[in-house]
């Protein structure tokens, strides 16, 4: 690329969505040698995209140590809990507080040297989501590291409210001058459609303005469809164009859907089959379920592991199931039972966790469409902690998963329901936007970047306003 990230020892760079920014991250830390770089972002699955960029170029995986900002500053909160005044880390957890322990701990300067014996220098990614307090811990590692940091101020898009956001200008650029400023749409001239990623580009003054974005006006990649009012006819038009985009092989497609409405993404990936939900950070579902699982004995536990059965799969019919169960204790059944049945049968003798895992694990196995691979996933690795350590609580497990996903991120599935929160600083050859009207500027602008090849565009006029 020409810009040399490492040069600078403490800066800012402007880089718009699909300029190049993870390929300067990957370039300085493919000639960079000593203690691993410190490479921070938002999201896990922010972490999973740059982990396997930076594996596809072959960097040594001792050049930088990855993770989410608020991943890190647990780790060092829950380390060092003598330095801070460390929040408990239970199901639910308390970001600000997280945010504040740490920072205490570097601020306590008794572990400047053992963070710059063990990090060369400091790199963070999508700054413009830094809340103020991951700004102020970001500035007080700067003082002891160098440190660049990498961001567009029209993808901030996570919303802690107007006043806890830095501004760019005022707070950021004081704070680490801006070095560099990226204006080559990569993304696209890589994947051969210049033209697609211009027209991306050229929309950033008039989004930045307040103005409307006319799709008739874009290029033959993207497809504007009208959004039917009709609540049938609307998922039926969005499954239809779901169904028109067949990526070749080892191509992606991205859904995206409201980002207030977690509820609307996951039935829309429950009844269009081949989607897969990508889920929130904090895992909400998983500690949940768990909570219930592990509150519960007896049948109420098989109810509870059936509930959880539903959010991830389709056709679990837990009234039909009981019947069933019923016909064969009973001993009336037409029908033998099935591995599910087998295994719900078993709560009758034993109800501890190996039955759980094992009614999940028969129903997964079953013609049933598992849609929210993620979270069954977690609780899997939860069930096999409390398995192989039985004084261990549910609850716990799933929160020790959640935490590992934080840390080592997450696989993208290849066809993928999300929001412009879950999918920003990803990319894929093909997405969706299921309801543009329901965005504002900035979340359009991230939701029209994600593609290289293919846009599909759902609103009410190929003329879209935002609020």
């Amino acid at each position: 690329m020409g810009f040399r990230l490492f040069d600078h020892d403490r800066g800012s760079v402007v880089a718009p969505a699909g300029c190049g920014k993870t390929q300067a991250i990957i370039d300085a830390l493919s000639e960079h040698s000593g203690p691993s770089a410190l490479i921070l972002t938002h999201t896990n699955a922010g972490v999973a995209a740059l982990k396997t960029r930076l594996s596809k170029a072959k960097v040594p995986s001792q050049s930088f140590r990855l993770s989410t900002v608020d991943g890190w500053a647990m780790r060092l909160a829950r380390t060092f809990p003598h330095l801070s005044t460390a929040p408990s880390f239970a199901s639910r957890i308390d970001y600000p507080a997280t945010r504040r322990a740490a920072l205490q701990a570097v601020a306590s300067t008794a572990l400047d040297a053992p963070i710059q014996a063990t990090y060369s220098r400091l790199v963070v990614d999508e700054y413009q989501d830094c809340s103020r307090d991951q700004h102020v811990l970001i500035r007080a590692l700067a003082d002891r590291l160098r440190t660049c940091v990498l961001g567009d101020p029209l993808q901030r898009i996570f919303d802690f409210g107007r006043a806890d956001h830095p501004d760019w200008d005022d707070d950021v650029e004081s704070a680490f001058e801006r070095v560099g400023e990226f204006d080559i749409p990569w993304r696209w001239v890589n994947a051969g459609q210049g033209p697609f990623g211009e027209w991306v580009l050229s929309l950033r003054p008039a989004l930045l303005g307040g103005h409307p974005i006319d799709l008739r006006l874009a290029p033959p990649n993207v497809t504007w469809v009208q959004l039917p009012t009709d609540a049938a006819a609307l998922h039926a038009a969005q499954a239809r164009a779901v169904n028109g985009v067949r990526p070749s092989s080892g191509q992606g497609l991205l859904i995206i859907g409201d980002s207030k409405n977690r509820q609307s993404r996951t039935e829309f990936a429950r009844k269009t089959p081949g989607l897969n939900v990508v889920e929130p950070v904090d895992l909400g579902d998983l500690v949940d379920a768990a909570t219930a699982i592990e509150g519960s004995s007896g049948l109420h536990r098989l109810r509870a592991t059936l509930d959880f059965a539903i959010l991830v799969m389709t056709e679990v019919d837990i009234a039909g199931l009981g019947k069933r169960l019923n016909s064969l204790q009973a001993g009336t059944a037409r029908n033998p039972a099935d591995a599910a049945e087998t295994a719900c049968l078993r709560f009758a003798h034993e109800d501890g966790y190996a039955a759980v895992n094992g009614v999940l694990r028969a129903l997964a196995n079953s013609s049933r469409r598992t849609f929210r691979h993620q979270l069954l996933a977690a609780m899997f690795d939860a069930l096999s902690r409390v398995l192989k350590r039985p004084g261990v609580g549910l609850l716990d497990a799933a929160v020790a998963a959640r935490e590992q996903r934080r840390v080592v991120g997450r696989a993208l599935p290849s066809r993928a329901v999300g929001s412009t929160l879950l999918l920003k600083g990803l990319e894929s050859e093909h997405a969706l936007v299921l309801d543009a009207d329901a965005m504002n500027a900035r979340h359009f602008y991230v939701a029209v970047s994600r593609a290289s090849h293919s846009l599909t565009i759902f609103s009410k006029s190929p003329v879209v306003r935002f609020r």
